[in-house]
């Protein structure tokens, strides 16, 4: 192999591995960040606005996402009292629904026969520890009976009217505090599933990046060959067909222009316009006008 050519190929080698680098460095990129971004922003505020005494949320995984659906719908229709979201999509769920609080921890329990809880919270409304549901009840029955009396004043003051727009306001929240407090029994649970995602550290990071570098290379080494060796069947498939001035004896050889210089060549020494062989002879005109004077006096 010429020195040229051995120069070629570092470089064809060299570009190889440059471009299995890059080509490492961006799928490795990619798997990281096309993760599948999972919102459970519906689900949170729901979970947030609902009024109840007991709150309990649970961030759990699993490896199989199908299963761990399949587990937690069955909970729900085995143990859920108000049933309040299921959602069910192909690689996440959000589940919001009320359970007895004595139920609590075997669903815990359940939940980690399948899947992995990553974080567990519960919470309790303490504006509502120290009502109690008798004397609530009492307190809302004195405003209703209140706005009825209200109610039967033919003609209000504006003094009666804003008593009345006030009780409306109290007897709503009173039936609010009603409605929570009848649920003080209960705990409104919010669980959210997502995938099961292993940390593979730096090792499997390494070995990671390694199998892949070796794959493009390989892919990049094939289709330089592939496209050195189809590139030399073109030439000779020209060639065959007729088509001249085709150099086969590299990959993007040049054309050839030695018959043009030989005809070039030819042309010149049948004629005598090579100027190698070609003789000049000079006349001076001074000098062969006086000789023929000189003749002309002598006779």
């Amino acid at each position: 192999m010429s020195k040229r050519s051995r120069s070629r190929a570092k470089g064809i080698a060299v570009f190889v591995v440059f471009l299995a680098l890059v080509a490492t460095i961006i799928q490795y990129e990619k798997s990281n960040t096309g993760k599948v971004n999972i919102d459970f922003k519906t689900s949170t505020n729901e979970y947030r606005d609902l009024m109840f005494i007991n709150k309990a949320q649970v961030q759990f995984s699993a490896k199989d996402i199908a299963a761990a659906q399949e587990g937690i719908n069955r909970i729900i229709n085995e143990k859920g009292k108000q049933r309040i979201r299921k959602q069910n999509e192909s690689n996440f769920g959000a589940y919001l629904f009320s359970v007895p609080q004595n139920e609590l921890d075997g669903i815990i329990a359940e939940l980690k026969t399948f899947g992995v809880i990553s974080s567990q919270t519960e919470q309790i409304d303490t504006s509502l520890v120290n009502l109690d549901y008798d004397t609530e009840s009492a307190r809302l029955a004195s405003y209703e009976n209140e706005l009825t009396e209200l109610d039967k004043v033919r003609f209000p003051s504006e003094q009666q009217n804003r008593r009345k727009e006030s009780l409306h306001l109290l007897i709503r929240e009173s039936g609010q505090k009603l409605d929570k407090l009848r649920e003080q029994e209960n705990v409104l649970l919010y669980i959210t599933l997502r995938p099961l995602q292993r940390s593979i550290g730096w090792f499997g990071m390494v070995k990671t990046l390694v199998l892949i570098y070796l794959k493009w290379l390989g892919i990049f080494a094939i289709g330089v060959v592939l496209l050195f060796f189809g590139s030399k069947l073109v030439m000779y498939f020209l060639s065959a067909l007729g088509v001249k001035n085709i150099n086969t004896s590299g990959l993007g050889g040049g054309y050839t222009y030695g018959g043009n210089y030989s005809s070039y060549g030819r042309y010149n020494s049948r004629y005598g316009s090579d100027s190698r062989k070609r003789k000049v002879k000079r006349i001076y005109k001074d000098k062969s006008a006086s000789s023929e004077n000189k003749d002309d006096t002598e006779k």
